[in-house]
């Protein structure tokens, strides 16, 4: 009998749904957001969400019935959902939620720090899980994503200059 085996798309459908509250995350707190400068921030995270929809969602579309294979039945499906597990949002409605509860810049820009850091991990550690032809793929998001979090943490440092919180030493890149 043959090791059980794991629907690779079932990892992508995931990483989708990470994608899609962060969309709605980002969109909500753009909405929200009374200045220019931090809207024009979360606009700008929103649509790469919406970018990294259309990727996975290519690649699981190109994947076909690929399969990994597991050691015992349900292996992959418990390694992936540990990751997902520790997402900042449950839900998508939650994500919507939370960016209506935000109860200022500051704040918000912490939580997309903190989403952005969740979807690295589940990216890296599923990009052993999908074909070796589509890790450069997910290499190439996660360096976007960590990307999304120098681009925060910069507007992080422009909202607290002038309090006493000592500015963080981060390179400082377009948004």
């Amino acid at each position: 009998m043959g090791k059980p085996l794991f629907q690779a798309a079932e990892i992508l459908d995931m990483a989708i749904e990470i994608e899609r509250q962060g969309l709605a995350f980002y969109s909500g707190c753009a909405a929200a957001r009374a200045t220019e400068s931090v809207a024009t921030v979360f606009e700008y995270a929103a649509e790469e969400e919406r970018r990294h929809i259309e990727t996975f969602s290519k690649m699981k579309r190109d994947l076909a019935e690929y399969t990994i294979p597991e050691s015992y039945p349900g292996e992959t499906r418990s390694y992936v959902r540990g990751f997902v597990g520790t997402r900042v949002f449950q839900s998508v409605d939650e994500a919507t939620c939370s960016a209506e509860e935000m109860a200022d810049e500051l704040e918000a820009v912490e939580k997309a720090v903190e989403l952005e850091h969740g979807a690295i991990s589940f990216y890296t550690g599923a990009k052993e899980l999908v074909r070796e032809s589509e890790r450069e793929i997910i290499d190439e998001i996660i360096a976007e994503e960590h990307q999304h979090i120098r681009n925060l943490l910069r507007l992080k440092h422009d909202l607290t200059a002038g309090s006493d919180e000592e500015p963080q030493d981060e390179p400082h890149s377009e948004v």
